[in-house]
């Protein structure tokens, strides 16, 4: 007990250094960014904001130290020197990948390539026994891949368990232009995270080294993974914590299911995938057999993962378009206006105003004229509510509802999947 409380002692501490560190309040700096161009997005589709910039980002950070913390101990449990990961090798691949596409901007995809170029480079070797003489290609030779491989199922387990708790916070409304040319009404679920982790520094030192006093023993079965320094007869290997800094990001859509429910099966399934690419990664420590295929798993898994939800989202019809229910659709409700006051809600359907049947938003704006108060007839839930609104000028001119877009909605999102090249090429045009 003495020895976790040790550990957990010496992680807070090293925690503190990465909430004070400069590169930290950077990533806060542009999650604000991003979240900023939501909000502005929001104004330019419903004339208001539905979200708060500092309300989320504040969100963020909580969850984003929690989540810190989380991704720390698993980091530490498996014994993870950022050292021997190639990390000076993932930042360039990662790079280039993202002028293709942005969402390639992950280490799931630049650590699969770097690693299958690394076992490539390695079977070389006995023919081409050069290839160890040129520094860059000997330096991805020697990144240990079961760390690296790991490091990628730890950041990406923290981030299903960020999604799982917060995903769904901050959605935003939007109006979607699909492929067949129709506007349904969705969710934009973009959520980040910055992340104070504490990151592992192997070091060999003489046996007899009097350099580091008061460390703490670890058990005879740590680290999971190994380690690839070659030491002397009277050497042994310590290591150190240091406080880093990374962000996690998160990006998706709820069309024909609520940002909640959404958020649950993303994180369900991206936990599947990290656990099973950490589990490769240790067996792969011990069966070098097993490497091949955790190096495939890191980018295929996660590619598969992104078209599995994609499919799943879009092959069920919207529940956000004219139409699919009965009445008039609520999409979402702007803070502190009539519509939050009387407790309408999304998903809410509109189906009476003033006892006159209400099928679009055009018969909305119509009923609630006619009758003072206006008097509104909803299904919230299965369950049939009558609400009476104070009517005055301001209430009409901001009810608050955002209701499904109709089929003559002229301002919507349409999603633009060009590279940055493709960007780049028609701008020089």
């Amino acid at each position: 007990m003495n020895f976790l409380m040790d550990i957990l002692s010496l992680m807070l501490k090293t925690m503190l250094y990465s909430l004070i560190n400069p590169y930290f309040w950077l990533v806060i700096l542009i999650v604000i960014m991003q979240y900023r161009r939501t909000v502005n997005l929001e104004k330019k589709l419903f004339g208001d904001a539905v979200n708060n910039i500092w309300q989320v980002t504040s969100s963020s950070l909580l969850f984003g130290i929690l989540g810190g913390f989380f991704g720390s101990i698993l980091l530490l449990l498996l014994g993870i020197s950022l050292d021997s990961v190639g990390i000076v090798y993932l930042w360039p691949v990662a790079i280039f990948l993202f002028l293709f596409n942005p969402r390639f901007l992950c280490f799931a995809y630049a650590g699969g390539i770097v690693a299958v170029f690394s076992l490539f480079l390695r079977a070389l070797l006995p023919i081409f026994p050069m290839l160890a003489e040129n520094k860059i290609l000997a330096g991805v030779m020697e990144i240990h891949l079961p760390s690296l491989l790991a490091l990628i199922g730890i950041l990406h387990l923290t981030e299903s368990l960020l999604i799982y708790l917060s995903g769904h916070g901050g959605a935003s409304p939007i109006y979607l232009k699909t492929p067949d040319g129709d506007v349904i009404g969705g969710y934009s679920l973009q959520r980040f995270w910055p992340l104070p982790l504490i990151g592992l520094w192997a070091m060999a030192v003489a046996e007899n080294s009097q350099m580091f006093v008061g460390g703490i023993s670890m058990p005879d079965w740590w680290p999971l993974l190994g380690t690839v320094m070659n030491l002397g007869a009277s050497e042994k290997v310590i290591y150190l914590m240091f406080p880093i800094v990374a962000g996690l990001g998160y990006g998706d859509l709820a069309l024909s299911s609520d940002p909640a429910s959404r958020r649950i099966k993303t994180a369900k399934n991206l936990a599947v995938y990290s656990i099973l690419l950490s589990v490769a990664a240790v067996v792969s420590a011990h069966i070098s057999m097993v490497t091949l295929f955790a190096a495939f798993l890191a980018p295929l898994g996660h590619e598969y993962l992104i078209h599995k939800g994609n499919r799943e989202e879009r092959s069920r019809p919207p529940i956000f378009s004219q139409g699919a229910t009965s009445g008039l659709r609520v999409l979402a409700v702007l803070p502190n206006t009539p519509a939050e006051k009387a407790g309408i809600k999304s998903g809410d359907n509109l189906m009476e105003v003033n006892g006159l049947e209400i099928n679009s938003e055009q018969d909305f704006w119509h009923a609630i004229n006619l009758g003072s108060p206006p008097l509104i007839k909803i299904k919230q839930e299965n369950r049939i509510k009558r609400l009476s609104l104070r009517a005055n000028s301001w209430a009409r001119q901001r009810f608050g509802a955002i209701f499904v877009p109709g089929k003559d909605a002229r301002i919507y999102v349409e999603i633009n999947k060009s590279s940055f090249w493709e960007r780049f090429r028609k701008k020089r045009k």
